[in-house]
């Protein structure tokens, strides 16, 4: 046998393998459009009239403005966009004074189409088994589309406050408070007929989250914060509370660890923490109503978001994990989101 072949033969199968999986590993890692790998800032701009807008920030800070604009011919979004939610490569924004919720490609921006049909004040979206479902102010209620086709399906009766909405274990979570009150999460049930229960919660939820299959829910007022984990097999709860910190809000969850605000101090404690943690990670300019009009945490990073009394374009303020500031930047008139587009 020659093994001066062998092994030549070997070496070559073995670049060629490396060769392929380079590649391989190369096409994995292309963006799919230009807003991919990054965040998207919703700017909700001024009240009454329709100038919201979306931005991008890229992974290394680099911002375009005015996307939706860009990549439809100018086309207004609308006014006051509330909310976004993603399905797929679908991106759902949800513009609430408009009534609409435009479909867009979530990576290209590219209008898909847009939704009006039974749209009555529109708050929050989310997907779940090919359906879309979006809270509705004006009627208390919860309208359900097809996810692909866009037509209306069905109106959920709730007859109460519809705010954010989420999904966990097959089922719907809807904060039913706004603006500081309210003391009930509704559950509904679309796997059995859309069976609908409650669950109490302490004065001013503000904020719901999941995270591995179960809802976490912030509320937080005048005497006392709680934050709450509920079970959703059965939909039971426990909870936290610290009467130090008052009136939390901005909860979000970052790996294991959750992040919230009170006043102009933003806080970290663990996923599974016993206690609320008292200590400040960082603070930010008192801005009054306005201050962390926009908090999220995403991927180890903390974006902040100032409205600038919404007479002047919003300032996004980027933290790392431990509460430093990595960037400033300028994006649309009155920031109020930030959604991975990673």
């Amino acid at each position: 046998m020659n093994f001066k072949n062998v092994f030549l033969g070997i070496f070559a199968s073995a670049l060629l393998l490396a060769s392929c999986t380079n590649d391989d590993t190369t096409e994995n890692k292309m963006p799919l459009g230009a807003y991919d790998k990054g965040v998207i800032v919703l700017n909700e701009g001024n009240f009454g009239t329709p100038n919201g807008s979306v931005s991008f920030i890229s992974n290394d800070y680099a911002v375009i403005n005015n996307i939706f604009g860009i990549e439809n011919s100018n086309k207004p979004l609308g006014d006051v966009v509330q909310s976004l939610s993603f399905s797929e490569d679908k991106a759902f924004i949800v513009v609430n004074n408009s009534n609409t919720v435009e479909v867009v490609n979530r990576y290209t921006f590219k209008s898909i189409a847009t939704i009006t049909d039974q749209i009555k004040n529109p708050r929050y979206s989310v997907v779940l088994n090919g359906k879309l479902y979006v809270t509705n102010a004006k009627t208390k209620s919860v309208n359900v589309y097809d996810a692909k086709t866009y037509n209306f399906l069905e109106v959920i009766a709730v007859n109460k406050v519809v705010e954010k909405i989420i999904t966990a274990n097959g089922k719907l979570y809807i904060t039913n408070g706004a603006y500081g009150s309210g003391t009930s999460v509704t559950v509904i049930n679309p796997q059995i007929n859309n069976a609908m229960s409650s669950i109490t919660v302490e004065n001013g939820v503000n904020a719901i989250e999941e995270k591995s299959g179960s809802v976490y829910v912030l509320s937080g007022n005048a005497e006392k914060s709680k934050l709450y984990k509920i079970n959703t097999t059965n939909d039971t709860a426990t909870a936290i509370e610290s009467t130090v910190l008052k009136n939390a809000k901005n909860m979000d969850i970052d790996g294991e660890k959750i992040y919230y605000t009170v006043g102009n101090n933003a806080y970290v404690m663990a996923l599974n923490a016993t206690s609320f943690s008292e200590a400040p990670l960082f603070s930010i300019p008192d801005g009054g109503y306005f201050t962390f009009y926009a908090f999220n945490v995403i991927d180890g990073k903390i974006y902040s978001a100032n409205v600038n009394g919404f007479t002047a374009a919003g300032t996004v303020k980027i933290f790392s994990s431990t509460g430093a500031e990595l960037k400033s930047v300028t994006v649309g008139m009155g920031p109020n989101g930030f959604y991975s587009n990673n």
